[in-house]
C-alpha cells in the first residue's frame, strides 16, 4: 500500500500513486497551488416588488474563499467550490439595488444573493444588461 502521510489517498499500483495530486494541508504539494479551473455554473435569478434573488448551484461551497462585490448597478461574485473550481460572474444589473440591505447565504450546494431594490419597479426578464 503507498500513500502521502498528509493526504491519506492510498493505492496499490506504483503509477497511480505518481500520478495523485499534491494536497492542500500537507508536505505533498505539487503544482501551483493558485491555479484555479474556472467553470461555468446553473444559476437563476427571480424578483419580487422590493427584490431580486440571484441563485448559483455549486456543490461544496467554500465561503472563506468566496467573494462577493456589489454597488448599486454591478454583482461581481467568484465562487470557490469542489476541488479547486471556481465561477466568476461580473455583470450590470439592469435596475438598481440598495447594497446597504442586500445578503448573501451560503449552503453546501448554493449561494444566494439577495438584493434589496432601491425602486420598486419589475425588472425586464434579461436581468443584466
Amino acid at each position: 500500500m503507498k500513500y502521502w502521510s498528509c493526504c491519506n489517498k492510498k493505492t496499490t499500483d506504483f503509477n497511480d500513486f505518481l500520478k495523485q495530486k499534491g494536497c492542500t494541508k500537507g508536505t505533498h504539494l505539487w503544482g501551483d497551488p493558485s491555479q484555479k479551473k474556472t467553470v461555468q455554473c446553473r444559476y437563476d435569478w427571480h424578483q419580487t416588488g422590493d427584490a431580486v434573488n440571484f441563485t448559483v448551484y455549486a456543490k461544496k461551497v467554500k465561503p472563506e474563499l468566496c467573494t462577493v462585490n456589489c454597488n448599486a448597478v454591478k454583482l461581481q461574485l467568484e465562487i470557490h467550490f469542489g476541488d479547486d473550481q471556481v465561477f466568476t460572474f461580473d455583470k450590470i444589473l439592469a435596475g438598481i439595488i440598495e447594497p446597504e440591505n442586500s445578503k448573501v447565504v451560503f449552503s453546501a450546494t448554493k449561494v444566494e444573493v439577495n438584493m434589496r431594490k432601491a425602486e420598486f419597479v419589475a425588472w425586464p426578464s434579461s436581468f443584466v444588461l
